[in-house]
Protein backbone atom coordinates (compact mmCIF):
# COMPACT_ATOMS: atom_id res chain seq x y z
CA UNK A 1 0.00 0.00 0.00
CA UNK A 2 2.75 2.59 0.96
CA UNK A 3 6.29 3.62 -0.40
CA UNK A 4 9.40 5.53 0.64
CA UNK A 5 11.28 6.69 -1.62
CA UNK A 6 14.87 8.70 -0.90
CA UNK A 7 15.59 12.16 -2.68
CA UNK A 8 19.15 13.75 -2.46
CA UNK A 9 18.89 17.47 -1.61
CA UNK A 10 21.41 20.20 -3.35
CA UNK A 11 23.28 20.45 -0.21
CA UNK A 12 24.03 16.47 -0.28
CA UNK A 13 20.82 15.55 2.32
CA UNK A 14 19.02 12.76 1.71
CA UNK A 15 15.39 13.02 2.48
CA UNK A 16 12.93 9.88 2.45
CA UNK A 17 9.48 10.13 0.91
CA UNK A 18 6.88 7.85 2.70
CA UNK A 19 3.63 7.88 0.73
CA UNK A 20 0.71 5.91 0.50
CA UNK A 21 -1.63 5.56 -2.37
CA UNK A 22 -5.18 3.52 -2.28
CA UNK A 23 -7.87 2.66 -5.30
CA UNK A 24 -10.74 0.83 -3.75
CA UNK A 25 -13.47 0.18 -5.86
CA UNK A 26 -16.47 2.30 -4.71
CA UNK A 27 -14.24 4.55 -2.99
CA UNK A 28 -12.42 7.67 -3.87
CA UNK A 29 -8.47 7.53 -4.50
CA UNK A 30 -6.65 8.02 -1.34
CA UNK A 31 -3.28 9.58 -1.71
CA UNK A 32 -1.17 10.85 1.19
CA UNK A 33 2.69 11.39 1.94
CA UNK A 34 5.04 12.85 4.87
CA UNK A 35 8.76 14.09 4.42
CA UNK A 36 11.48 12.09 6.81
CA UNK A 37 15.03 13.10 7.50
CA UNK A 38 15.61 9.38 8.32
CA UNK A 39 14.54 6.24 6.20
CA UNK A 40 13.50 4.30 9.86
CA UNK A 41 11.22 6.89 10.88
CA UNK A 42 9.66 7.18 7.52
CA UNK A 43 9.00 3.27 7.64
CA UNK A 44 7.44 3.94 11.26
CA UNK A 45 5.57 6.55 9.83
CA UNK A 46 4.09 4.33 6.93
CA UNK A 47 2.97 1.28 9.49
CA UNK A 48 1.27 3.51 11.87
CA UNK A 49 -1.16 5.16 9.32
CA UNK A 50 -2.15 2.19 7.39
CA UNK A 51 -2.95 0.48 10.48
CA UNK A 52 -5.03 3.85 11.25
CA UNK A 53 -6.15 3.38 7.75
CA UNK A 54 -7.02 -0.17 8.12
CA UNK A 55 -9.05 0.10 11.58
CA UNK A 56 -10.83 3.41 10.67
CA UNK A 57 -12.11 3.07 6.93
CA UNK A 58 -13.67 5.89 7.15
CA UNK A 59 -10.86 7.70 6.63
CA UNK A 60 -10.68 6.69 2.96
CA UNK A 61 -14.27 8.88 2.72
CA UNK A 62 -13.08 11.85 4.35
CA UNK A 63 -9.85 12.18 2.40
CA UNK A 64 -11.95 14.98 0.41
CA UNK A 65 -13.71 16.79 3.36
CA UNK A 66 -11.96 19.30 5.66
CA UNK A 67 -11.28 17.20 9.14
CA UNK A 68 -8.28 19.36 10.81
CA UNK A 69 -9.14 23.11 11.63
CA UNK A 70 -5.42 24.51 10.58
CA UNK A 71 -3.35 27.34 12.26
CA UNK A 72 -1.51 29.16 10.02
CA UNK A 73 1.40 27.73 11.87
CA UNK A 74 0.02 23.71 10.81
CA UNK A 75 -0.73 25.61 7.45
CA UNK A 76 2.75 26.42 6.91
CA UNK A 77 4.48 23.47 8.10
CA UNK A 78 2.37 21.17 5.76
CA UNK A 79 2.60 23.48 3.23
CA UNK A 80 6.25 23.37 2.75
CA UNK A 81 6.75 19.66 3.05
CA UNK A 82 4.41 19.35 -0.04
CA UNK A 83 5.88 22.25 -1.78
CA UNK A 84 9.72 20.85 -0.48
CA UNK A 85 12.61 21.78 -2.88
CA UNK A 86 10.12 23.72 -4.95
CA UNK A 87 10.69 27.42 -4.24
CA UNK A 88 13.89 29.02 -3.38
CA UNK A 89 15.67 29.14 0.57
CA UNK A 90 14.16 33.05 0.78
CA UNK A 91 10.80 32.25 0.87
CA UNK A 92 11.18 28.76 2.87
CA UNK A 93 12.80 30.80 5.44
CA UNK A 94 10.38 33.55 5.60
CA UNK A 95 7.59 31.04 5.94
CA UNK A 96 9.58 29.59 8.50
CA UNK A 97 10.17 33.30 10.54
CA UNK A 98 5.82 33.80 9.85
CA UNK A 99 5.73 30.86 12.33
CA UNK A 100 6.69 32.99 15.32
CA UNK A 101 4.35 35.40 15.06
CA UNK A 102 0.49 35.39 17.02
CA UNK A 103 -0.86 35.64 13.75
CA UNK A 104 0.07 31.71 13.15
CA UNK A 105 -1.79 30.70 16.10
CA UNK A 106 -4.98 31.91 13.96
CA UNK A 107 -7.06 29.46 12.22
CA UNK A 108 -6.87 29.80 8.97
CA UNK A 109 -10.24 29.13 8.16
CA UNK A 110 -11.50 32.51 10.25
CA UNK A 111 -8.06 35.14 9.65
CA UNK A 112 -10.19 38.08 9.68
CA UNK A 113 -9.12 41.74 8.51
CA UNK A 114 -8.43 42.65 12.20
CA UNK A 115 -5.94 39.50 12.10
CA UNK A 116 -3.82 41.20 9.35
CA UNK A 117 -4.18 44.02 10.06
CA UNK A 118 -2.41 43.74 13.85
CA UNK A 119 0.48 41.32 11.66
CA UNK A 120 1.06 44.06 9.65
CA UNK A 121 1.01 47.27 12.46
CA UNK A 122 3.25 44.53 14.90
CA UNK A 123 5.71 44.01 11.43
CA UNK A 124 5.34 47.70 10.62
CA UNK A 125 6.34 48.84 14.25
CA UNK A 126 8.26 46.13 15.84
CA UNK A 127 8.24 45.11 19.06
CA UNK A 128 11.26 45.01 21.39
CA UNK A 129 9.18 42.78 24.22
CA UNK A 130 8.69 40.33 21.24
CA UNK A 131 11.59 40.98 19.89
CA UNK A 132 10.71 41.90 16.37
CA UNK A 133 12.73 45.06 14.93
CA UNK A 134 10.57 47.07 12.24
CA UNK A 135 10.22 46.41 8.97
CA UNK A 136 9.54 48.42 6.04
CA UNK A 137 6.44 48.18 3.98
CA UNK A 138 8.06 46.25 1.20
CA UNK A 139 9.70 43.50 3.36
CA UNK A 140 5.68 43.22 4.78
CA UNK A 141 4.35 43.16 1.62
CA UNK A 142 6.36 40.24 0.64
CA UNK A 143 5.51 38.66 4.03
CA UNK A 144 1.96 38.98 2.96
CA UNK A 145 2.37 37.51 -0.35
CA UNK A 146 3.66 34.63 1.20
CA UNK A 147 0.69 34.33 3.73
CA UNK A 148 -1.53 34.43 0.53
CA UNK A 149 0.04 31.64 -1.30
CA UNK A 150 -0.08 29.29 2.26
CA UNK A 151 -3.76 30.43 2.04
CA UNK A 152 -4.32 29.75 -1.95
CA UNK A 153 -2.57 26.32 -1.23
CA UNK A 154 -4.96 25.06 1.49
CA UNK A 155 -7.77 26.24 -1.07
CA UNK A 156 -7.17 24.87 -4.16
CA UNK A 157 -5.32 21.64 -2.77
CA UNK A 158 -7.20 20.58 0.71
CA UNK A 159 -10.82 21.77 0.59
CA UNK A 160 -10.21 24.34 3.46
CA UNK A 161 -12.79 27.11 2.82
CA UNK A 162 -10.54 30.68 3.32
CA UNK A 163 -11.91 33.74 2.45
CA UNK A 164 -9.58 34.59 0.04
CA UNK A 165 -11.71 37.63 -0.57
CA UNK A 166 -11.22 39.41 2.67
CA UNK A 167 -7.85 38.79 2.30
CA UNK A 168 -7.34 40.48 -0.90
CA UNK A 169 -9.41 43.36 -0.08
CA UNK A 170 -7.30 44.27 3.31
CA UNK A 171 -4.17 43.71 1.16
CA UNK A 172 -5.31 46.31 -1.14
CA UNK A 173 -6.43 48.83 1.24
CA UNK A 174 -3.31 48.42 2.95
CA UNK A 175 -1.33 49.26 -0.28
CA UNK A 176 -3.32 52.53 -1.06
CA UNK A 177 -2.60 53.45 2.39
CA UNK A 178 0.95 53.15 2.14
CA UNK A 179 1.41 50.16 4.43
CA UNK A 180 2.06 48.14 1.37
CA UNK A 181 4.10 48.56 -0.83
CA UNK A 182 6.54 47.54 -3.79
CA UNK A 183 10.03 47.14 -2.76
CA UNK A 184 13.41 49.92 -3.79
CA UNK A 185 15.56 48.43 -5.89
CA UNK A 186 18.95 48.79 -4.09
CA UNK A 187 21.85 50.66 -5.84
CA UNK A 188 24.91 49.81 -3.36
CA UNK A 189 28.36 48.95 -4.83
CA UNK A 190 31.44 48.36 -3.09
CA UNK A 191 34.14 50.69 -3.09
CA UNK A 192 37.44 49.54 -4.41
CA UNK A 193 38.61 50.28 -0.91
CA UNK A 194 36.14 48.59 0.72
CA UNK A 195 36.91 45.51 -1.59
CA UNK A 196 40.64 45.89 -0.99
CA UNK A 197 39.82 45.65 2.76
CA UNK A 198 37.42 42.86 2.64
CA UNK A 199 39.98 40.47 0.33
CA UNK A 200 42.75 41.34 2.76
CA UNK A 201 41.12 40.84 6.19
CA UNK A 202 39.50 37.51 4.22
CA UNK A 203 43.05 36.36 3.45
CA UNK A 204 44.77 37.06 6.71
CA UNK A 205 41.76 34.75 8.35
CA UNK A 206 42.60 32.00 6.36
CA UNK A 207 45.96 32.32 6.42
CA UNK A 208 46.02 32.02 10.15
CA UNK A 209 44.75 28.48 10.19
CA UNK A 210 42.60 28.20 13.22
CA UNK A 211 39.99 25.51 14.13
CA UNK A 212 37.14 25.63 11.92
CA UNK A 213 38.46 27.98 10.31
CA UNK A 214 37.72 26.32 6.87
CA UNK A 215 35.97 29.27 4.51
CA UNK A 216 37.94 30.66 1.98
CA UNK A 217 35.93 33.76 1.74
CA UNK A 218 38.66 35.76 -0.20
CA UNK A 219 38.06 33.20 -2.93
CA UNK A 220 34.05 32.90 -2.24
CA UNK A 221 33.36 36.60 -2.71
CA UNK A 222 35.44 37.09 -5.76
CA UNK A 223 33.83 34.19 -7.42
CA UNK A 224 30.43 36.10 -6.66
CA UNK A 225 31.46 39.28 -8.72
CA UNK A 226 33.04 37.47 -11.45
CA UNK A 227 30.20 34.58 -11.79
CA UNK A 228 27.32 37.36 -11.21
CA UNK A 229 26.15 33.91 -8.76
CA UNK A 230 23.94 34.76 -5.64
CA UNK A 231 25.32 32.52 -2.29
CA UNK A 232 22.80 29.92 -2.61
CA UNK A 233 23.49 29.35 -5.90
CA UNK A 234 27.79 29.73 -4.95
CA UNK A 235 26.84 27.09 -2.24
CA UNK A 236 25.01 24.14 -4.78
CA UNK A 237 27.09 24.20 -7.71
CA UNK A 238 28.33 20.92 -8.97
CA UNK A 239 31.68 20.11 -10.18
CA UNK A 240 30.04 17.44 -12.68
CA UNK A 241 28.26 20.51 -14.19
CA UNK A 242 31.08 22.15 -15.04
CA UNK A 243 31.54 22.29 -18.48
CA UNK A 244 35.50 23.07 -18.89
CA UNK A 245 35.50 22.67 -23.09
CA UNK A 246 32.70 25.27 -23.36
CA UNK A 247 33.52 27.22 -20.36
CA UNK A 248 30.14 27.31 -18.94
CA UNK A 249 28.48 25.79 -15.54
CA UNK A 250 25.21 24.35 -14.81
CA UNK A 251 22.82 26.05 -11.97
CA UNK A 252 20.19 24.13 -11.16
CA UNK A 253 16.91 25.43 -9.67
CA UNK A 254 17.75 28.85 -10.11
CA UNK A 255 15.59 31.61 -8.32
CA UNK A 256 12.22 32.20 -10.09
CA UNK A 257 9.03 33.59 -8.90
CA UNK A 258 7.28 30.67 -10.39
CA UNK A 259 9.26 28.31 -8.76
CA UNK A 260 13.10 27.19 -8.32
CA UNK A 261 12.31 23.53 -8.98
CA UNK A 262 13.88 22.73 -12.68
CA UNK A 263 14.99 25.99 -13.68
CA UNK A 264 18.03 24.83 -15.00
CA UNK A 265 20.21 27.15 -16.53
CA UNK A 266 24.01 27.35 -18.21
CA UNK A 267 26.48 30.49 -17.55
CA UNK A 268 29.04 31.43 -19.09
CA UNK A 269 32.32 31.42 -17.07
CA UNK A 270 34.74 34.01 -17.80
CA UNK A 271 38.58 34.15 -17.78
CA UNK A 272 38.79 36.13 -14.52
CA UNK A 273 35.92 33.27 -12.63
CA UNK A 274 37.90 29.94 -14.40
CA UNK A 275 41.17 31.73 -12.64
CA UNK A 276 39.15 31.19 -8.92
CA UNK A 277 37.73 27.85 -9.77
CA UNK A 278 41.14 26.60 -10.51
CA UNK A 279 42.50 28.10 -7.04
CA UNK A 280 39.20 26.79 -5.45
CA UNK A 281 39.80 23.49 -6.87
CA UNK A 282 43.42 23.10 -5.00
CA UNK A 283 44.17 20.38 -2.25
CA UNK A 284 45.05 22.90 0.15
CA UNK A 285 41.65 24.71 -0.45
CA UNK A 286 39.70 21.55 -0.97
CA UNK A 287 40.55 19.58 1.67
CA UNK A 288 40.16 23.02 4.63
CA UNK A 289 36.55 22.71 2.74
CA UNK A 290 35.84 19.19 3.17
CA UNK A 291 36.27 18.85 7.11
CA UNK A 292 32.71 20.73 7.62
CA UNK A 293 31.35 17.30 5.87
CA UNK A 294 29.68 18.82 3.11
CA UNK A 295 29.38 17.16 0.08
CA UNK A 296 32.58 16.46 -2.01
CA UNK A 297 30.42 17.02 -5.23
CA UNK A 298 30.27 20.71 -4.94
CA UNK A 299 33.16 23.43 -5.60
CA UNK A 300 32.14 24.95 -2.31
CA UNK A 301 31.23 22.83 0.27
CA UNK A 302 30.22 25.34 2.56
CA UNK A 303 26.98 26.15 4.49
CA UNK A 304 25.23 29.34 2.73
CA UNK A 305 24.12 30.51 6.25
CA UNK A 306 27.56 30.63 7.44
CA UNK A 307 28.52 32.72 4.62
CA UNK A 308 26.27 35.46 4.75
CA UNK A 309 26.98 35.80 8.68
CA UNK A 310 30.88 35.47 7.55
CA UNK A 311 30.15 38.38 5.32
CA UNK A 312 28.36 40.46 7.95
CA UNK A 313 31.05 39.97 10.64
CA UNK A 314 33.40 41.17 8.39
CA UNK A 315 31.46 44.12 7.20
CA UNK A 316 30.98 45.24 10.73
CA UNK A 317 34.56 44.49 11.79
CA UNK A 318 35.84 47.11 9.20
CA UNK A 319 33.05 49.64 9.71
CA UNK A 320 31.53 49.00 6.27
CA UNK A 321 27.89 49.91 6.34
CA UNK A 322 25.18 48.99 3.95
CA UNK A 323 26.78 46.44 2.28
CA UNK A 324 25.39 42.95 2.12
CA UNK A 325 26.75 40.07 0.41
CA UNK A 326 23.90 40.10 -2.17
CA UNK A 327 25.48 43.65 -3.54
CA UNK A 328 28.16 41.30 -5.02
CA UNK A 329 25.80 40.83 -7.69
CA UNK A 330 25.02 43.67 -8.68
CA UNK A 331 28.67 44.55 -8.77
CA UNK A 332 29.58 42.04 -11.06
CA UNK A 333 26.58 43.15 -13.40
CA UNK A 334 28.31 46.59 -13.58
CA UNK A 335 31.64 45.69 -13.87
CA UNK A 336 30.34 43.60 -17.38
CA UNK A 337 28.10 46.38 -18.33
CA UNK A 338 31.47 48.86 -18.14
CA UNK A 339 33.42 46.40 -20.16
CA UNK A 340 30.70 47.12 -23.29
CA UNK A 341 28.27 43.77 -22.75
CA UNK A 342 25.15 43.94 -24.53
CA UNK A 343 22.48 43.06 -22.26
CA UNK A 344 22.40 39.59 -24.13
CA UNK A 345 25.73 39.26 -23.60
CA UNK A 346 25.00 40.09 -19.65
CA UNK A 347 21.94 37.87 -19.39
CA UNK A 348 24.49 34.91 -20.42
CA UNK A 349 26.46 35.40 -17.36
CA UNK A 350 24.10 36.67 -14.92
CA UNK A 351 21.16 34.33 -16.18
CA UNK A 352 18.43 37.10 -15.28
CA UNK A 353 14.73 36.03 -15.96
CA UNK A 354 14.31 39.11 -18.13
CA UNK A 355 16.10 42.08 -19.90
CA UNK A 356 14.35 44.62 -17.92
CA UNK A 357 15.76 44.02 -14.50
CA UNK A 358 19.10 44.36 -16.60
CA UNK A 359 18.10 47.97 -17.84
CA UNK A 360 19.62 49.79 -15.00
CA UNK A 361 22.97 48.45 -16.61
CA UNK A 362 22.82 50.16 -19.78
CA UNK A 363 24.01 53.89 -18.99
CA UNK A 364 27.02 52.75 -16.26
CA UNK A 365 29.44 54.46 -16.69
CA UNK A 366 33.38 53.29 -16.28
CA UNK A 367 35.18 53.91 -12.56
CA UNK A 368 38.20 54.30 -12.02
CA UNK A 369 40.61 52.17 -9.97
CA UNK A 370 38.61 48.85 -9.96
CA UNK A 371 39.61 45.85 -9.17
CA UNK A 372 40.83 43.23 -11.93
CA UNK A 373 41.63 39.65 -11.58
CA UNK A 374 45.69 40.69 -11.81
CA UNK A 375 45.09 42.64 -8.51
CA UNK A 376 43.17 39.62 -6.90
CA UNK A 377 45.65 37.37 -7.64
CA UNK A 378 48.00 39.39 -6.45
CA UNK A 379 46.03 40.40 -2.76
CA UNK A 380 45.56 36.54 -2.34
CA UNK A 381 48.86 35.42 -2.96
CA UNK A 382 48.20 33.45 -6.01
CA UNK A 383 50.50 35.63 -8.98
Amino acid sequence: MGTVTSRELANGTIKYRAEIRINRKGLPSYKESKTFASKKIAKNWLIKREAEIEHNPEILLNKGMVTVDYTLHQAIDKYLEEVEGVYCRSKVIALKRLRRFPISKCKIQSITSENLSNHVKLRRNGSEELGYKPNKPSAIQTEMLNIRSVLVHASVMWNVPVDLNTFDRVAAQMRKTRQLALGVSRDRLPTSKELLKLTKYFVEKWNRRTKGNTYPMHLIMWFAIFSCRRESEICRLQLSDYDTFNQSWLVKDLKNPRGSKGNNKEFNVLDSCKSIIDIAKKPEYRNRMLELNYSDQLLFPVNVNTLAKEFREACKFLGIENLRFHDLRHEACTRLAEQGFTIPQLQQVSLHESWKCLQIYVSAKKRKDVLQIDDVLHLIGEM
